[in-house]
């Protein structure tokens, strides 16, 4: 761990001091790139970061040249360590979703308990519909039949 860890830190060195520009994979752990980004900002600016590379997302790791070999490897396993944990909440989300589905395949073809009240108010809502249409034909046929003098309000 510690010379994995020289040599990590011996290559951001390096990148850090020749103030490399892009991307550059510096690492590979347990099929994980480890990716080194700088950029030049300013007059005389210029910063890195180490990004683990995943699909669908990127994870920054905080590792400054003054970090020791050891403390950069703890980082690097801490951070795919993290993966496990995601991995078992996506789990335990997906368990929870497949029950989910379960009761409502249970429900599928069955009768909705509201189905009555839903009758009732659709049977209400058709008889709303056909009021304000006949409200605006009333409407209409008065504008045709009276002049605008004449119109009763």
């Amino acid at each position: 761990r510690k010379l994995a860890g020289r040599a990590l830190m011996k290559e951001i060195l390096t990148l850090v001091q020749l103030q490399q520009q892009g991307e550059t994979t510096v690492a590979s752990i347990g099929g994980f790139d480890f990716e080194y980004s700088g950029e030049r900002f300013g007059k005389d600016g210029y910063r890195y970061a180490i990004m683990l590379m995943r699909t669908g997302a990127d994870y920054e790791i905080e590792l400054p040249v003054t970090t020791s070999p050891l403390g950069a490897i703890a980082r690097l396993e801490h951070a795919l360590a993290g993966f496990e944990d995601e991995q078992e909440r996506y789990r335990q989300r997906l368990e929870d979703a497949e029950r989910r589905l379960t009761s409502y395949r249970s429900r599928e073809g069955g009768e909705f308990g509201f189905s009555g009240e839903l009758a009732e108010k659709r049977r209400q809502l058709a008889e709303v519909e056909k009021s304000l249409a006949l409200d605006v034909e009333g409407q209409a046929q008065r504008k045709a039949v009276y002049p605008v003098s004449l119109r009763p309000t």
